[in-house]
């Protein structure tokens, strides 16, 4: 067999430097790049003791024993929408029990494989802001608006979907006494924690809802958002400069006291927090010259065992070569990226290529080293987007649907071996439905379905005749 073409080469990131005062910038967001026609015969390239070896099955492709999979049922797009004021029903979560789906001022949950509305928790203004965190006991936290027109998103609840319930709302005020506006929340160590962008905004509750702290306003360091899981991140911003330092700390979740602290390198402009354990971060310089539109060009893997934070590796991902799909308004707002705990590894998509046997890849990145352990291949004729991992710490991966007509699908991907093996393959019948989420939508595959779902929706454009659900399920039913 012919000699594969060598890897594709994973570029450092930009160096750091200076540039303007981040928070002008904080909006600009970066969406995932469409289909482009092509694609070839399947190779996959895997680093093996520093050789580069190519494989015909795909690294275990499973593909000819995957279900087929049918559409389900389809969640109907909301009554009285505006063309020109899109409404966020943001949140998609899955219980034991329920598909629960952000609709228009309300929470409402449906069974597994889809239909009628078994419940709904009405939430009197627009949801903000739905952490994908759900505890042990299918609790999650959400940021929304009281209602009127003029609402805000002052709101911090706690949903409770097993008992279909908002068990407590909170607001906080900021030093006039006005009720503080939030952009994220999250919940970590057992702590619900609220972060705004502008200003030194930010609150903490326990899950029953009390009370911890609040970020040091005489402080010369900012709290810009939280991630969540066992731990609690915070990322700041401390003094005066036009581009103030960013650290990353590790939080006690019940007092907002630092335990670790990293400084980030000079010049960084964003920062987000694609695993709280290990502590992974994404980051962006302030002046970023890629003009992909990515949000994420470098990470960085940090060991807070200790006080000072200590690096343990550093790999850049550019935007031209790899997709990410995170606003730069966010801390924890990062979809596609994927960190194995067990492989102690990052996964990542690559931007799709034209001149490649596959649309793209999926490259699993050493959090020890930095360095590429394997390329595991996409399919022809459709892109790879990663949805996270499984609850045995398998890698998901959702695969678009096919320029030639056929659906879209469900793979999985080991994280220590990384032969992947499709578990849904969906029907062609279903097709247009399915690619109508591909440009902004949301995923999520659990209890053998594939769960799609919009996070801002508006009204339908008169001329277009396409069905737009609000969310579908797929499956074997």
């Amino acid at each position: 067999m012919s000699q594969p073409p060598p890897p594709q080469p994973l570029l450092p990131s930009a160096p750091p430097s200076g540039g303007g005062r981040r928070a002008d910038r904080r909006r600009r967001s970066s969406a995932p790049r469409g289909a482009i026609a092509g694609g070839l015969a399947a190779v996959v390239l895997l680093a093996a003791g520093g050789i580069w070896l190519a494989t015909r099955d795909g690294g275990g492709d499973g593909a000819k024993d995957a279900p087929e999979a049918r559409l389900l049922h389809k969640v109907p797009m909301p009554k009285g929408l505006s063309k020109d004021d899109p409404v966020s029903v943001a949140g998609m979560w899955t219980t034991d029990r329920n598909f629960v789906k952000g609709d228009v001022r309300k929470i409402v949950g449906y069974p597994l494989a889809g239909g009628s509305a078994q419940w709904e928790i009405p939430l009197g203004g627009e949801v903000c802001w739905a952490s994908p965190r759900l505890t042990e006991d299918d609790r999650t936290a959400i940021v929304f608006k009281g209602p009127g027109k003029d609402a805000t998103c002052t709101r911090v609840g706690l949903l409770d979907l097993k008992q279909h319930k908002l068990l407590w709302q909170r607001e906080a005020k900021d030093e006039y006494g006005s009720a503080e506006s939030f952009d994220e929340v999250t919940i970590g160590g057992g702590t619900v924690a609220a972060s705004a962008h502008v200003g030194d905004g930010g609150a903490a509750w326990t899950l029953d809802g009390r009370p911890l702290w609040r970020p040091n306003g005489d402080s010369d360091c900012q709290d810009i958002g939280y991630a969540g899981g066992d731990k609690l991140v915070a990322v700041t911003e401390c003094g005066d400069a036009d581009t103030p330092p960013l650290n990353v700390r590790t939080l006690d979740p019940r007092t907002g006291e630092a335990k670790s602290t990293y400084r980030l390198p000079a010049g960084t402009g964003y920062a987000h927090v694609v695993s709280t354990d290990p502590l992974v971060v994404g980051t962006l310089p302030d002046d970023d010259e890629d003009d992909s539109g990515a949000a994420v060009s470098g990470f960085l893997a940090i060991d807070d065992s200790a006080a000072q934070g200590r690096l343990r590796s550093r790999f850049g991902t550019p935007g031209k070569t790899y997709e990410s799909d995170c606003d730069l308004s966010q801390v924890e707002g990062c979809r596609g990226i994927v960190v194995s705990p067990s492989a102690d590894a990052l996964f990542m998509a690559t931007a799709q290529n034209t001149e490649a046997a596959t649309f793209n890849e999926v490259v699993a990145f050493d959090l020890k080293t930095g360095r590429p352990a394997a390329r595991i291949p996409g399919v022809p004729d459709a892109n790879l987007r990663l949805l996270g991992l499984d609850e045995d710490g398998t890698v998901l991966a959702y695969q678009q649907t096919q320029l030639s007509g056929e659906g879209g699908g469900v793979w999985r991907i080991d994280p220590r071996t990384h032969r992947r093996t499709q578990l849904l393959r969906n029907s062609a019948d279903d097709r247009d439905v399915e690619a109508a989420f591909e440009a902004g939508g949301r995923y999520q595959y659990a209890a053998g379905h594939l769960y799609m779902g919009e996070s801002l929706v508006s009204a339908p454009d008169p001329e277009d005749t396409a069905e737009h659900p609000l969310a579908a399920v797929f499956g074997r039913g």
